[in-house]
C-alpha cells in the first residue's frame, strides 16, 4: 500500500511537469483535433455534429478560434451562407423543432473560439489546480504516515482483537 501510494503521488507530479513543458504541443493537439471535428460538422458527418454541438453548448463557444471556422469556410457557406453558424453556437431557442443553424447577427451569439476558452480557463485556473493536486499529494503522504505508525504499533505491540 505504501508503494502505490507513493507511485500515485509521484505519477501526479509527473503529469503536473508534462502537462507544463508540452502545453504548447498538446494545446496544438486539442487544436487540430478541432479542426477536424468542425470539418465532419460542415460535411455532415453524425458523430462529429454530436460532439461539436456538445462542445459548444457546454463551453458556450463557436468554432475552433470563432464563428471563423464555419463563415470562412467555403463549404460551409455554400450550404448556409456566411451570415449562418451552427444552432450549437447560440443560446437554446425555445421550439419543438429547433433550428440547425442561427444568425451571426444574433446578439446572444458565443463568439469565443473553443480552444481560445478552454486555454484561458485552464491558464486562469492554474493555479487552483496545482494547488488542488498539490493538496492530494500530501494527504496521500500524511496516509502512508499514518499507516506506517500503525504497522509499527501493531508489530511492537502485536495485534489485538477488539
Amino acid at each position: 500500500a505504501v508503494v502505490s501510494t507513493q507511485s500515485t503521488g509521484m505519477g501526479e507530479i509527473v503529469a503536473i511537469i508534462i502537462s507544463l513543458i508540452y502545453k504548447g504541443s498538446i494545446e496544438k493537439s486539442v487544436e487540430d483535433g478541432l479542426d477536424k471535428k468542425v470539418e465532419g460538422y460542415i460535411n455532415g458527418t453524425e458523430d462529429d455534429i454530436e460532439i461539436m454541438d456538445k462542445i459548444q453548448e457546454t463551453l458556450q463557444c463557436c468554432g475552433v478560434h470563432g464563428i471563423e471556422s464555419y463563415t470562412n469556410n467555403t463549404a460551409w457557406v455554400k450550404k448556409h451562407t456566411a451570415n449562418k453558424v451552427p444552432a450549437s453556437c447560440c443560446p437554446e431557442v425555445p421550439g419543438e423543432n429547433p433550428p440547425k443553424t442561427c444568425s451571426v447577427k444574433n446578439t446572444a451569439l458565443y463568439t469565443d473560439g473553443c480552444v481560445d476558452l478552454a486555454t484561458n480557463t485552464m491558464t486562469d485556473n492554474a493555479g487552483l489546480i496545482i494547488g488542488i493536486t498539490i493538496g492530494f499529494i500530501v494527504i496521500q503522504i500524511i496516509g502512508v504516515c499514518l499507516g506506517c505508525v500503525f504497522c509499527q504499533r501493531i508489530a511492537r505491540d502485536g495485534y489485538k482483537e477488539v
